[in-house]
Parts: C-alpha cells; sequence; structure tokens
C-alpha cells in the first residue's frame, strides 16, 4: 500500500470518527432538550429507587358503657409471592400442583386449574417480583396458607410475602350502626366514628420501601430491626354511653310497632336523666322491598320536623310563667273549634264547653291549647318566643356525632310569621324539632328543671386504663320556676293516667310524658298531596314518674295501617321499653316495700317461682319484700306462693321415696331435685315448670322416668 492511500484511509477514519462525536453530540443535546421539557416531578419518581410510606396506627375500639366492643379493627392480610428468587427454580415444579389443589381448598373461589394458570401467568408478568396471591386473607387462613407446600419454606426460600391490614367491623352488626357510624377512604365522617375520630386514629408511623425493577415497591429488609421504620402509636378506645342491653330492646320493641302498622320511618332515643347520657339511638327505614327495616340515616338527631302535640308542654310553661295560672283554672272551648283571620282550628275528639288546662292538656285540644295562647299573648306574640327561646328551645343540644339538625322556632319579624302562627305554634306547628331537642326538653323537666347536654362520650381507655371521664355539662340550669316545674309533673302524669297516653299506664311504676300527633308537611302541597295525609306519631316522657331514671322519645313517621295517633303507635313501643327496663334494672327497685299491712291485699306482691331457699331470700331482702316461712323449716327449696301480707315459702319434700312438686320452678332448680332423686328427667318447652307426668306425693324409685312440661 502506497503512502497516499495509508494517508487518505487515515483521513477517511479520522472523518468517520468525527463524524460520530458529532452525532452522537447532537443525540446528547437533543435528550438534553428533550428531558428538559419534561415535567421535572416525573423524573425525580423515576429516579427515586427508596420512598417513604405511612404505617397507619391501630384504631382503638368503640365500646359501649360496660366495655363491650361496638366497633373494632380486625386484621386482614395481603399475600404476595416474589416468584423470581433462585430457591423457587427447585421448588416451584415439584410441588406447585399440590399448592394450587391447597389454595383452591382453602379460598374456594378458584379451581386448581386456575391457580395454576394464574401463578403461570405471574411468572411471565413483569410484576413477578411482588405478584399479588390473594388480598383480604383472613388470621386463620394466612396460618393454614403458611404451612403450605412451597409457601412453608418462608420469605427467602418459598418467596411469600404477607402485608398486614386492618378491617373495621361492628361484632354487633346492625346494632346502633348509624349512631356507631364510620370514616371512609373519601373523608366522609358519621356517627362516633367521625365525632372522636382525634381519639380513635392514633399518630401514622413511617417506612421505608424500595423500588422493584418491575416498578413495584415492598419494605426494605435492614440489617438493623426496626432502623427503617417509626412505629405507629394505637389510638385509644371510646368508651360510649351506649348500652347494648338497652340498644337492643329500643330496635327490638321499634321494628315491632314499625312492622306492625307498616310505617316508614321509627326512631327511639333513650336517655338518663341526672347525667344526659344516651343509652340508646334506634332508627329503622322501611327498605326498598317494602317490607324489611334497616338503618340509613339517623334521624334521631339529624332531621327536624314539626313535633305536634309534644310542643304543648313548652307552650303551656310559657302561658305559667306568665300567668301564674292554676292547672285547674278553666278555658271556655265553646263549640269546639277555634277561628283566627279565616283559619279554623278543630280537635279530632270533640271538646265543648268549659274545661280545665288541665283536662285540656291530657286530652290533647288543639282548640283549648291555641285560646290559652292567643289570649295571653296576643298583644305582644314576641313574649311568648322570647320565653321559648329562654327553656333553650332554638339552640343545638350540641351533642357530639356531625349533623345535628338546626332548631326552628320563628320569631315575629320573620318573613313566614302571620297572624295564625301564634295560634299554630301553640300546638306544634309552624315550628320544627327533632327528636333530640324534644327530648332534652322533656328530660329537663324530668331532671327538676336542670336541661343537661346529651352526650355519647363516656370515657376515654388506653391501653386498658381510662384516661378521661366526661362530666355532665349544664345547658340551661333552670327552664322555669319550681312551681311551674311542679304543674307540669302533675300534667305529664295526668296524660297517662287520665288522658290520650292512659293506654301504658302501669300498675307497677308511674309513667309521665306526653303523645303527639302531627299531620308531615309536604312542600309546595302542604299537608296533604296525590298520597293523602301523612302522620307523625310520637311520645315523649319518663320514668318513674315520681323518680325518673331514664327519659325517652318514640317517633314514627307515616303509620299506613290500623291507626296514626301517638297514643296507639309510639306508646306502645314506650311502654315495652320501659317495662323491659323495669324489670332488669335493680334501682328503679330499690326502696320498694312490699310489706302490706292493711292485710288481705295481694296485688302488689310479685310473684316469685319456686326454688333455692337462699336464691329466694337474697332476692327478697334486696326488694324489701316479706316472706313468710309456713313451716319454719330450713329446707333448701321452696316453694313460694302469696299470703295475705307476704310471699308465702312452703317446704319441698326431700324424702327420695316420694315425688317432689316442681311445679312453678325454673328449669335449673327442678333438675336439681329431680336429679338428686336419682330420677330420669325429659324436659319440654321453656320457662316455668307447668306440669310433671310423675304426680307430686307418688311413690317412686331411682331411675323412674318422668317428663317435665315448661310453659
Amino acid at each position: 500500500m502506497t503512502e497516499s492511500n495509508i494517508k487518505r484511509n487515515i483521513t477517511i477514519k479520522l472523518f468517520l470518527i468525527y463524524g460520530l462525536m458529532v452525532l452522537a453530540l447532537i443525540a446528547v443535546v437533543i435528550k438534553i432538550i428533550v428531558l428538559q421539557s419534561q415535567d421535572p416531578d416525573t423524573w425525580k419518581d423515576q429516579m427515586l429507587t427508596i420512598k417513604e410510606s405511612a404505617i397507619e396506627p391501630l384504631r382503638g375500639d368503640v365500646c359501649d358503657t360496660y366495655g363491650r366492643v361496638l366497633a373494632t379493627s380486625m386484621p386482614l392480610y395481603t399475600v404476595r409471592w416474589d416468584l423470581t428468587i433462585k430457591p423457587l427454580d427447585t421448588s416451584y415444579n415439584k410441588y406447585i400442583d399440590t399448592l394450587c389443589a391447597c389454595m383452591s381448598g382453602l379460598f374456594k373461589d378458584k379451581t386448581a386449574k386456575e391457580y395454576k394458570e394464574y401463578f403461570e401467568a405471574g411468572r411471565k408478568s413483569k410484576r413477578n417480583t411482588y405478584f399479588l396471591v390473594k388480598d383480604k386473607v383472613s388470621f386463620t387462613q394466612v396460618n393454614a396458607l403458611k404451612k403450605f407446600p412451597i409457601f412453608k419454606f418462608g420469605r427467602y426460600s418459598g418467596g411469600i410475602i404477607i402485608e398486614q391490614n386492618y378491617s373495621r367491623v361492628l361484632p354487633h352488626k346492625s346494632l346502633a350502626q348509624r349512631t356507631i357510624g364510620y370514616v371512609n377512604s373519601s373523608g366522609s365522617a358519621v356517627g362516633m366514628e367521625g365525632a372522636f375520630n382525634d381519639i380513635l386514629y392514633g399518630k401514622v408511623g413511617m417506612k421505608l420501601l424500595e423500588k422493584l425493577p418491575s416498578g413495584d415497591y415492598h419494605p426494605v429488609n435492614s440489617f438493623y430491626a426496626g432502623e427503617d421504620e417509626i412505629e405507629p402509636e394505637d389510638g385509644k378506645d371510646v368508651i360510649s354511653t351506649i348500652n347494648v342491653n338497652i340498644q337492643d330492646i329500643a330496635e327490638k320493641s321499634l321494628l315491632r310497632q314499625l312492622t306492625r302498622h307498616h310505617a316508614k320511618h321509627g326512631c327511639v332515643i333513650v336517655m338518663e336523666v341526672k347525667t344526659g347520657k344516651i343509652r340508646a339511638i334506634a332508627n329503622l327505614d322501611m327498605q326498598k322491598d317494602s317490607v324489611s327495616y334497616g338503618e340509613k340515616f339517623n334521624s334521631a338527631v339529624g332531621t327536624a320536623m314539626e313535633p305536634g302535640s309534644t310542643f304543648k308542654l313548652a307552650t303551656l310553661i310559657t302561658v305559667m310563667e306568665k300567668t301564674g295560672c292554676s292547672i285547674d283554672d278553666s278555658i271556655d272551648i265553646g263549640d269546639g273549634t277555634f277561628t283566627i283571620y279565616n283559619h279554623t282550628i278543630k280537635d279530632d275528639h270533640l271538646m265543648v264547653g268549659k274545661h280545665s288546662i288541665r283536662e285540656i292538656f291530657e286530652k290533647s285540644s288543639n282548640v283549648g291549647m291555641s285560646k290559652l295562647v292567643y289570649e295571653t299573648f296576643k298583644d305582644n306574640s314576641s313574649e311568648f318566643v322570647d320565653r321559648l327561646y329562654q327553656m333553650h328551645l332554638n339552640k343545638l343540644t350540641g351533642i357530639e356525632i356531625p349533623g345535628e339538625a338546626m332548631p326552628y322556632i320563628k320569631y315575629t319579624d320573620d318573613k313566614l310569621w302571620s297572624g295564625v302562627s301564634l295560634a299554630q305554634m301553640s300546638y306544634g306547628y309552624e315550628v320544627s324539632l327533632s327528636p333530640l331537642q324534644t327530648l332534652v326538653f322533656y328530660n329537663a323537666i324530668a331532671n327538676n328543671g336542670v336541661m343537661l347536654k346529651p352526650h355519647l362520650l363516656e370515657a376515654v381507655r388506653s391501653h386498658g386504663e381510662i384516661t378521661s371521664i366526661v362530666e355532665p355539662e349544664i345547658l340551661n340550669s333552670s327552664i322555669c320556676s319550681k312551681e311551674t316545674l311542679e304543674k307540669a309533673h302533675i300534667l305529664l302524669r295526668g296524660v297517662v293516667e287520665n288522658g290520650t297516653a292512659k293506654n301504658i299506664k302501669s300498675d307497677k311504676y308511674s309513667i309521665a310524658g306526653k303523645t303527639g300527633t302531627a299531620q308531615i308537611a309536604k312542600g309546595k302541597s302542604g299537608y296533604k298531596d296525590e298520597t293523602g295525609i301523612s302522620y307523625l306519631a310520637s311520645f315523649v316522657g319518663y320514668f318513674p314518674a315520681e323518680k325518673p331514671k331514664y327519659s325517652c322519645i318514640v317517633v314514627i313517621s307515616t303509620p299506613t295501617k290500623f291507626s296514626y295517633y301517638g297514643s296507639t303507635v309510639a306508646c306502645p313501643v314506650f311502654k315495652d321499653i320501659a317495662d323491659k327496663l323495669y324489670s332488669q334494672d335493680k334501682e328503679l327497685h330499690v326502696g320498694k316495700d312490699f310489706y302490706l299491712l292493711n292485710g288481705n291485699d295481694q296485688r302488689h306482691l310479685p310473684v316469685a317461682k319456686g326454688g333455692d331457699r337462699a336464691v329466694l331470700d337474697r332476692l327478697f331482702s334486696t326488694f324489701n319484700i316479706m316472706a313468710e316461712n309456713v313451716e319454719n323449716s330450713n329446707t333448701p327449696f321452696v316453694y313460694t306462693s302469696k299470703g295475705n301480707n307476704a310471699v308465702r315459702l312452703d317446704p319441698v319434700s326431700t324424702r327420695k321415696t316420694v315425688m317432689p312438686d316442681v311445679r312453678g320452678m325454673g328449669l335449673r332448680d327442678a333438675m336439681y331435685i329431680l336429679r338428686t332423686n336419682n330420677l330420669n328427667v325429659t324436659v319440654i318447652g321453656r320457662g316455668m315448670v307447668r306440669k310433671q307426668s310423675v304426680s307430686p306425693g307418688a311413690a317412686i324409685k331411682s331411675g323412674t322416668k318422668v317428663t317435665i312440661e315448661l310453659g
């Protein structure tokens, strides 16, 4: 090769190298321009291989007043699989069929073949380093899964990755569901879960995640345990005022009556008089099938409505406070109508002529009430409203859960005030109160005029220790004078003794309260549309009337069968709740004296089952019941019956050759006696022993067959 050829080759190579360098430089410049034109955050995220991730704290429990759990967090697990680890190369093909069969048997959502196809697809996918095996796996299931082929080799040999999460569950299912509430991912906060979220939530922790080639992130496995995360601080427990037993009673009683009257909605609230603690809130709405009921909305707190006649107590208090009138003063109802500005007021049950204020209230006369208020305040209507405002009726109660409805007590300068407003408001129209707000007012009457803030938070608990307790909060120290308060008590007891609620009068304890029956407003169409007129039936009161422990309101909307009056629709629910609480709550019986000195009067003696003498002695002593030991015997079991002024106790025979009489006993005591005599016993039914197949006093021997019937 000549010298010139060599130089030419060198020159060509230099130009080629130079050209390539120029092209590379141009490519770099173009890439820089492209990169600079992109969103910087996009490239920043792609460059990161380590990032921080929040560790959610364990949410505290919501409990009832006795610590029984209403809402808790249960662990659920996400199971993933690193299908790229080397040890899988030998175990996968050997055990995959068995693994798939185990998975199918445990979860029963796929066949073994479908599981195998799913896992094969996972091995071929780009996300095979963090492949999802199963989501929302229970604690029991994850423990079983850890024993399956391949997975039993653990994280580094089997590739299994288990992540723990939590799901909120309600152990009592639908009981108080709306009051318990929830906080969801979109930020909606409902009920106690929402109101007390700051207490329940705790503090978030932090962990480090590393980016995998597939783009997924998984926790960093640091050499020193714990150095890659900050532990979260678990939430505290909320001890609520709700009593599960009372809540169950309220819901079941309400459901029965809603079903019977085919009503659209109903609610019940039970409150403790001296503390303002809410012991139960039940809200039931008719479902789409028009048959079943469930909780949709907390209407007891969140819906304001025209209360109807339950508002008459507030009205009458304003009159008595202004005039000092006696409840035996008379009002002339005339022909049973009252016309004012071309608006005529009538009563469902006609009352004519003169009647006392007591009678007007007990019989719930709209005419009598509107006449009384009109005559008292017609020259100064604003004074009537001012007195209602002084009783806190225009303000929120301040209960902790969100969504309380604003009460509406219109003032005289309201654009909707008219010449008939004073009369209409007197019996609960043109005003709006939620059931809770009405109950708080009546609870103040039961509490000697002291209005308390209703509350659902009783205490806060951390790691098993009570850290704070909520004390009663006074909203109004005296809603009226003592004289007016005494009259109010008499009037409310009169409603049950002689008036519209006499169907729930009890001979065992006293009830005070007021019925309400109101037409439901339907917007622009007034109170009547193409479906007719709908009604709101209610009863609100307290018991025992002479020393109230509980106040309660029952509201049932749009009953469509049998009746729509508060007395027949709402009152039975109140009575059922009161009866059950009276039978279960020992405090309601303290001080009751069953020792009758007038002789031959057995009406007030309780019915007591025969049985264990020691148990009966403690029971009779607790409730001041006189017991008469007829034969002065110390036998361990006795029969009971009513004597002249005491419960009569007769000894049960302990002779093993004679059939004892176990009629009138509970099953436990009857079985103890019969088996002590070595008898072969068959039991039919529930309750108290009514019949026994072998007559009392008959000769028996060991092994004799006896059938007892309970009822």
